[in-house]
């Protein structure tokens, strides 16, 4: 799933690294910081221009370090079966993107810990290095990328979710309980509490005169906290949903529109007339793709009579669908996946309906409603 405004550098044995822009904030910051503060204290007599270009190399390998802590969660997710589409880094650090949740506490405790044991993996190389130089200027860059991995590593490891230190004690805790839900409300009132104490903490830093690193200590209690809570709101969203099939909540309208016809056409035979904000498009048949309300936008109303549907449908080859006999979890995660608001629902290679984003909400709500977990 593509994380708003962010933007991809590159791949990784198939794992898109995207940078979110509040992360372009964090590295001009860090690196001023470094230039103006940390590299001219350590280094008798060094010259501007030499702290900038250390301050500089210390915050690509700052990034470089966090990309390696992510990638290790990437890599141990994938190979206990779990779909990882991309990480962003953003202004707190970075996050792997998985498209559901471990299926196992053994998989959870994996996964989790493996990122702060990379983290010190670095931080002791980087100190064996710095051990091992006699160039000043070298010493202090690594010494910094040194602390930096094993502060990285220790933060990280706070037993609040969704920090990888709660995503370990969720583990534990699912271990001895054997239940998802109920592992993830004591790790999430675990991260309730360390991010208000991070709160606390930088209220208290602001009245002592130290606003900036209070602000940013608060901000970091904030993110926890709101962090922890939709967490909870997955977890729930899937245990309520596990054994609700497609079928139930779909919208039973095979109807598809070909792709030769115009958008105008489109809008005035088929969207405005049936109150879809989508169509699925078949050609003799055989589902092609589909074309929402977004595709529509980007063509002037001036050529809508002119512009086919297939010069505008998204999908082709890369078309999302789903089964009616599949659970609606399931549905949420190829949504997900794709960014999508709706998919095509396929029984073999018969288009039989369509599954949107409100009506698995809608279902949701009243499951909520009801208190009712289970089909």
């Amino acid at each position: 799933m593509h994380v708003k405004n962010s933007f991809r550098l590159f791949a990784v044995r198939g794992i898109d690294v995207n940078i979110h822009i509040s992360w372009l904030v964090v590295f001009a910051l860090l690196t001023w910081s470094l230039a103006v503060g940390y590299f001219p204290n350590v280094i008798r007599g060094l010259d501007p221009a030499a702290a900038w270009v250390l301050a500089a190399v210390a915050t690509v390998l700052l990034f470089a370090s966090v990309l390696v802590h992510e990638l290790s969660h990437s890599f141990v997710a994938r190979s206990r079966g779990l779909q990882v589409d991309s990480i962003t880094l953003f202004i707190f650090g970075g996050v792997s993107n998985l498209t559901s949740e471990p299926k196992d506490a053994r998989t959870e405790f994996l996964v989790a810990v493996v990122g702060p044991i990379a983290s010190f993996v670095i931080g002791a190389i980087a100190l064996g290095i710095t051990l091992l130089l006699t160039d000043a200027r070298l010493a202090a860059l690594f010494g910094y990328l040194a602390v930096v991995n094993g502060l990285l590593g220790g933060f990280n490891l706070i037993p609040g979710f969704p920090l990888d230190g709660g995503r370990v004690l969720r583990s534990i805790a699912w271990g001895i309980t054997h239940s998802l839900r109920r592992a993830t409300e004591i790790a999430v009132g675990a991260g309730q509490i360390v991010g208000g104490l991070f709160i606390l903490w930088g209220i208290v830093q602001v009245f002592s005169g130290n606003l900036v690193n209070g602000l940013w200590i608060a901000a970091i209690g904030w993110f926890l906290q709101n962090a922890a809570s939709s967490s909870l709101r997955q977890v729930v969203l899937e245990e309520r949903l596990r054994d609700v099939p497609v079928r139930s909540v779909m919208s039973p309208d095979a109807t598809a529109v070909p792709p030769g016809i115009s958008v105008a056409d489109l809008i005035e035979d088929y969207l405005l007339p049936r109150n879809r904000r989508a169509m699925p498009v078949a050609d003799n048949g055989r589902l092609v793709g589909i074309v929402t309300l977004g595709d529509i936008s980007r063509v002037p109303a001036d050529a809508r009579e002119r512009t086919t549907v297939a010069e505008v449908m998204g999908g082709g080859d890369g078309l999302v669908t789903v089964r009616p006999q599949e659970s609606l979890d399931r549905a949420v995660e190829a949504l997900n996946r794709g960014d999508l608001e709706q998919v095509p629902v396929v029984d073999g290679r018969d288009l039989v309906g369509m599954l949107s984003r409100g009506a698995v909400m809608r279902q949701l709500q009243i499951r909520e409603t009801l208190d009712v977990d289970r089909a």
